[in-house]
């Protein structure tokens, strides 16, 4: 839940428009939205959390977003995917990613 709440706080603008862009075309949406996907990509990459989010979670992202090009007027056909990849993202531990530099540490403080 962190992982989203930084990816939203970060790129909450990218992701709002890319949101009406995707309700606003359903049927092309895969296409008309292309440029604001990018930009989500461009920002959340910015942030490590969210790097590391990709990385670790790479499988269910990818099956998520083939399910959304195989549906592409039915984004609800992909509620299995979006889970898998909640459930992986809800999982990465900031800091934690299976071979981090040795030298890295986490900038937050753990709480929870």
């Amino acid at each position: 839940r962190e992982a989203l709440a930084v990816t939203a706080r970060h790129c909450g603008a990218e992701l709002e428009r890319y949101g009406r862009c995707v309700a606003a075309s359903p049927g092309s949406w895969h296409r008309d939205c292309h440029r604001l996907r990018e930009g989500i990509a461009r920002c959340a990459s910015e942030h490590p959390l969210v790097r590391q989010i990709r990385r670790d979670c790479s499988d269910s992202l990818g099956a998520f977003e083939r399910c959304l090009q195989e549906h592409p007027g039915a984004v609800g056909e992909c509620g299995p995917h979006v889970s898998a990849f909640l459930l992986c993202a809800e999982s990465v531990t900031p800091g934690a990613a299976p071979g981090a530099a040795p030298g890295a540490s986490p900038t937050g403080t753990p709480g929870g």
